[in-house]
């Protein structure tokens, strides 16, 4: 049986076999005849993989480095080895780190927006659509229990870095639960996902075996017997007995073909293995910037290493120049009778002497033009990745300060991101795909599955809803929690421009510039509206009949319920209902002749109109209503 072991001390953990010196070729592991036969094959074929595949790990951990000073293997005890002895200080880190300047900021500026994805239903009926606001309460309470901003945030930071972030969702104590994952611990056969899209993934995760043995107590023994992925006492040996865990996944060729697969090995057997129905892996991720080929993408570290490496050789040019003839010299004539513990650097000291007095001189050392190169290499680093080096120091531009201009700036900034964006909005909604698929597969297990949703009231706890209406397709878009600028100034423009739309009065408005939360605004605005949907909804669906009174929105109700009547008059819905929806149309009218004043007397004399106020902050002439 195929064992685990690390390959050296600067590199990853790497799987070899102990029967042979020859490397196991790459074989259909999913479909062994049976379970020993298939952790063999996937062991065997993860380890061809791997071995053929050194240079990524390679690649990572340069770009690591590039960022942190920490390569992404073999770092422990290790990068602090090259030490000046005289100031006990690393001598080799660059003081003048571009990469992380421009990949920080890119990453502060993207993760500034908090994308919620909506579950949208496409054509839907009443059924479908109290059925996405279920889900999107549901969605929105997984989010808070899995820290999924959080996780997103470092997601984005691991594919600026290395060209790909990812984010695994997997079930822990019966709970959907996010786990970071890096991308040399993942494998694709490069002609599989030439275009991108591989239908085999296998993933390598170094796993405590104690908590190995709970998550499969049927294979206790087994995993007990496993080799620890570092037995060697090198200087990388660990205190931690951990065990090396591959697992592979297969996407089925087609719908219910069966020939999915799903299974987890150790060096001593297959731990479980299952038939894999889903048309996607179980990852969520982010790519970087995609290649004309394969499956992994490019990060900023990779595009700006040849800029870094040459800033560094001018810095370390700079700094030995600096240190040879950078520093002042006392020049002395020969015969002058001067007494040298004279020259010292107390204050007032007094210098006598005969003949030439003593000549103090700094020599020039750099030449104009290195100091010219560095700064067009740095600004063209910036440039490149569209920063502004304002934007990296957290400075405004001279001369921009109303608020319209500062929005367009920023407009001007997000624009060159916008395609980072879009990946980063993806990434949530594909996260909310897979923890959906998660949960209901528990609920299906377990009968049930509930979350905790925060709401502006508290918390609540919320069950995923029907799984028998689960079947129906959704759409997912993502949405920012507040579209409002961060600034006040273009804050403040911004709101001004609502008010005379008006979308907003003035006191809303005045709320808004001290706590920017438009999802409050919507929900109060579209209160009345909802109401009356939900009473409609209800007869339609159940028949339960609710009648209107006077703190419902009368003409509103009447304009929908006469909507609701010949929609689903001309769907033939059951008589009773419709004649409930009469019912409900004629007690309408009765609160609208109630609430009709009735008609004023004459008045004698004609009044002269006056000019109603002028302000800012009135609705603007031919706006919306």
């Amino acid at each position: 049986m195929p064992k685990i072991t690390p390959r050296d001390s600067n590199s990853t953990v790497t799987v070899k076999t102990k029967t042979s010196s020859k490397q196991a070729r790459p074989q259909a592991w999913w479909k062994a005849a049976n379970k020993k036969d298939m952790a063999a094959q996937l062991l065997g074929t993860a380890a061809f993989l791997k071995e053929q595949q050194q240079y990524r790990y390679r690649q990572a951990s340069m770009y690591s480095r590039l960022y942190s000073n920490y390569p992404l293997y073999g770092w422990s005890g290790m990068n602090m080895s090259k030490m000046n002895m005289s100031n006990q200080l690393p001598s080799d880190r660059p003081t003048l780190n571009i990469i992380q300047s421009c990949i920080d900021t890119k990453v502060s500026r993207l993760t500034q927006s908090r994308p919620r994805p909506m579950f949208l239903t496409d054509g839907g009926d009443y059924k479908q659509r109290n059925l996405a606001k279920q889900l999107n309460n549901f969605i929105q309470g997984e989010f808070y229990q899995t820290d999924t901003y959080k996780h997103a945030m470092r997601c984005l930071l691991d594919s600026e870095i290395l060209g790909d972030g990812i984010i695994k969702v997997l079930e822990k104590d019966n709970k959907v639960h996010l786990e970071r994952r890096l991308l040399t611990e993942l494998l694709v056969d490069p002609n599989d996902a030439l275009y991108g899209h591989p239908r085999t993934l296998y993933e390598f995760q170094l796993i405590d075996r104690e908590v190995l043995q709970e998550l499969f107590p049927k294979h206790k023994s087994d995993i007990e017997k496993a080799e620890n992925a570092y037995p060697d006492a090198t200087s990388e040996a660990t205190a931690s007995d951990l065990v090396m865990v591959v697992e592979g996944w297969r996407l089925p060729s087609g719908e219910d073909t069966g020939d999915g697969m799903h299974a987890i090995v150790c060096s001593e057997g297959l731990l479980e293995s299952e038939e894999w129905t889903k048309n996607r892996f179980p990852f969520a991720r982010i790519c970087n910037a995609e290649r004309v080929l394969g499956y992994w993408g490019q990060g900023a570290a990779e595009r700006l290493m040849g800029t870094q490496l040459e800033v560094n050789k001018l810095l370390s040019t700079i700094s030995q120049a600096i240190n040879l003839v950078g520093v002042p010299r006392v020049f002395l004539e020969e015969g002058s009778k001067i007494v040298k513990a004279h020259l010292n650097n107390q204050i007032g000291s007094i210098v006598t002497f005969r003949g030439q007095k003593p000549i103090y001189e700094v020599a020039p050392c750099i030449a104009p033009e290195i100091y010219a190169q560095l700064q067009r290499l740095v600004q063209y680093a910036y440039e490149q990745e569209g920063v502004s080096q304002l934007s990296a120091t957290a400075q405004k531009p001279a001369g921009l300060n109303s608020g319209e201009a500062i929005r367009n700036y920023d407009d001007l900034q997000s624009d060159r991101f916008a395609s980072l964006s879009k990946k980063y909005e993806a990434l949530f909604e594909d996260i909310a795909f897979l923890m959906f698929d998660k949960a209901k597969d528990i609920a299906e297990r377990e009968g049930k599955y509930q979350t905790v949703y925060p709401g502006k009231d508290g918390t609540k706890k919320i069950d995923l809803p029907n799984l028998d209406l689960l079947q129906d397709d959704f759409i997912i878009q993502c949405y920012d929690v507040s579209s409002l600028p961060k600034d006040p100034a273009g804050r403040l423009q911004k709101i001004t421009e609502m008010i005379q739309a008006g979308m907003i009065d003035v006191r809303e408005g005045r709320r808004l510039l001290d706590f920017p939360d438009l999802e409050q605004v919507e929900k109060l605005a579209n209160a009345s509206e909802e109401r009356i949907l939900q009473v409609l909804d209800e007869i339609i669906d159940t028949g339960e009949y609710n009648p209107p009174d006077s703190f419902m929105d009368i003409q509103l109700a009447k304009k929908l319920v006469v909507q609701y009547y010949n929609l689903y008059g001309a769907a033939k819905l059951e008589e009773e209902k419709m004649q409930l929806l009469r019912d409900f149309n004629s007690q309408v009218d009765s609160l609208v002749q109630q609430a009709t004043p009735p008609p004023m007397p004459a008045q004698g004399g004609i009044g002269v109109p006056q000019a109603p106020p002028v302000s800012d902050l009135m609705p603007i002439a031919g706006g919306a209503a």
